[in-house]
């Protein structure tokens, strides 16, 4: 009765299976009569199929989320370490070696991540698994207040197999 009330979010539309067939080809291209007046909101990475899809879509804005530049990482290190500044320049050496690293911090969910840990290990993590294990360490312990806290190693071993879900 009220389309313009009706938001229509269609999340990771490039992992998507769409063809000239499918309703979601048609959805995007305002083909769908139903739906034509619904706002919409469509959240994508970049891809050559979601650009050209984009391309013949009838939206009227294109939103692109780019993440940190390399300026903003050094200020985000810096105000994240804005206490201790010797632990901002030391993160700042370790990621000029680990361009993989480094490359996570354009997000700025990963780049929280990363100094998180940072902080509480005083390292880099060696691969994707190992910085989200430390993260959500990291979060117990701010969380419960205290310093060391572990998971207990069985629910750990339960959750290593999702971890694979999330790299």
């Amino acid at each position: 009765q009220h389309p313009e009330r009706v938001v229509v979010v269609l999340d990771s539309l490039d992992e998507a299976n769409i063809n000239k067939d499918s309703l979601m080809w048609r959805f995007v291209r305002g083909k769908c009569e139903d739906l034509a007046e619904v706002n919409t909101i469509i959240l994508s990475r970049p891809c050559e199929k979601v650009s050209l899809l984009a391309k013949k879509s009838v939206f009227q804005r294109r939103l692109e989320v780019v993440g940190f530049t390399e300026e903003k990482i050094n200020e985000y290190v810096d105000a994240f370490f804005a206490n201790d500044p010797s632990k901002s320049g030391s993160l700042r050496v370790a990621l000029s070696s680990r361009p993989d690293v480094r490359s996570l911090m354009h997000s700025p969910l990963l780049a929280t991540m990363v100094c998180r840990t940072y902080k509480v290990d005083g390292q880099l993590a060696s691969t994707q698994t190992q910085l989200y294990e430390s993260a959500v360490l990291a979060m117990l312990q701010q969380s419960t207040g205290k310093a060391g806290y572990a998971v207990p190693p069985s629910i750990l071993g339960e959750l290593r197999p999702l971890s694979v879900h999330f790299a």
